[in-house]
């Protein structure tokens, strides 16, 4: 059972999908280098989580595409296809929350070149602080992600709001007593939030 929207003290965002939009590279990258999508698709996800942990890096990635796949990679594509585009209703919960005085802060699953472009280009500016699982070591949705997190705001699980759109992100968070929000939708966020955005 959520508590009154403003009950909280920490409240968590992830960035993908929830305050951003458009992040996906793999059909663009596929379509510049005629790479089957769904060969390419697979391919990438065995090597997703390396990168989101920051296990191994993008360079390495491109290296073993160039092998797998015959082709000659230029820079990053991961990094010169992504184009992110802001989620204007939920960038709306988040500045109200702060005029209020709570913090918000990003926790989220990612890696390097994607990141430097968020700092870059003011993403991350809308939080209080921001969390990159490439940077913590862990990736959701592994609890010691929101356990750390949570040790470096000083905070206890019951003082934070989560929202994320990955069902089994938001299942670990709750796991270890975070209540938590799945983001699929605009709506039922704004009807959570509504008090703070109805004037």
């Amino acid at each position: 059972m959520l508590k009154d929207p403003l009950a909280y003290t920490v409240y968590l965002f992830d960035m993908g999908n929830v305050v951003i939009r458009d992040i996906t590279t793999i059909e663009a990258i596929s379509a510049h280098y005629d790479i089957d999508l769904e060969a390419l698709r697979v391919d990438y996800e065995h090597y997703a989580f390396p990168l989101m942990d920051g296990t191994i890096d993008s360079a390495l990635y491109w290296r073993h595409v160039k092998h797998q796949f015959g082709v000659q990679v230029e820079g990053d594509p991961l990094a010169t296809f992504f184009k992110p585009t802001w989620n204007t209703p939920v960038v709306r919960i988040i500045s109200e929350l702060r005029a209020r005085g709570k913090r918000v802060v990003c926790g989220s699953n990612t890696y390097a070149p994607h990141w430097q472009l968020l700092k870059r280009q003011g993403y991350l500016d809308v939080f209080d602080a921001a969390y990159a699982s490439h940077e913590l070591g862990i990736s959701k949705p592994a609890t010691q992600f929101f356990s750390t997190i949570l040790a470096k705001e000083r905070v206890d699980t019951d003082s934070v709001l989560f929202i994320d759109d990955y069902e089994e992100n938001i299942v670990a968070a709750r796991s270890i007593g975070i209540d938590a929000i799945l983001y699929q939708f605009d709506q039922p966020l704004l009807s959570y939030f509504s008090s703070l955005i109805e004037k």
